[in-house]
């Protein structure tokens, strides 16, 4: 009976594990009208020193950040935009943190960082607005995150 057991759990965890590799890749960005939204977060432990002093991010385990790029459409091309980035992480605790992105401009790039703390495992409801330069349309970004040590 006992071997019944396990072989069901082992048949179950393996469908389950196929579920997920097929799942469709999730895209890091949201569309608007005019504008797409691209974000990425991850370890701050990943930078290299040396990425981490030209940015002035603080390398640890227990943090993340959050990079966040405006591109504008210009007919079939995509150019970067200055802009604004606002917002707040929760966990599944309700434990809000404040981000506070600032803006880099590296050539003809234009990144929004952010800087938050967190704990392995925590899953993360990132709640953004973002506006583009001279624009007034507030672009609301929402995705979660499930946040790996690495």
């Amino acid at each position: 009976m006992e071997r019944m057991r396990n072989l069901l759990v082992i048949t179950w965890f393996g469908a389950l594990a196929l579920l997920v590799a097929a799942a469709p890749v999730q895209a890091n960005e949201v569309e608007f009208d005019r504008y797409v939204v691209h974000y990425t977060v991850l370890s701050t432990h990943l930078l290299s020193p040396d990425v981490a002093r030209a940015y002035d991010l603080h390398r640890s385990r227990s943090r993340a950040l959050v990079n966040v790029v405006i591109m504008k459409r210009d007919g079939e091309e995509m150019q970067p935009v200055p802009g604004t980035v606002s917002g707040q992480a929760v966990n599944l605790n309700r434990q809000v943190r404040h981000l506070r992105f600032r803006e880099v401009r590296d050539g003809d790039s234009v990144y929004h960082l952010a800087e938050v703390r967190v704990r392995p495992g925590e899953v993360l409801d990132f709640n953004l607005q973002v506006t583009a330069a001279n624009d007034d349309e507030v672009m609301p970004v929402n995705f979660q995150k499930v946040i790996y040590r690495y």
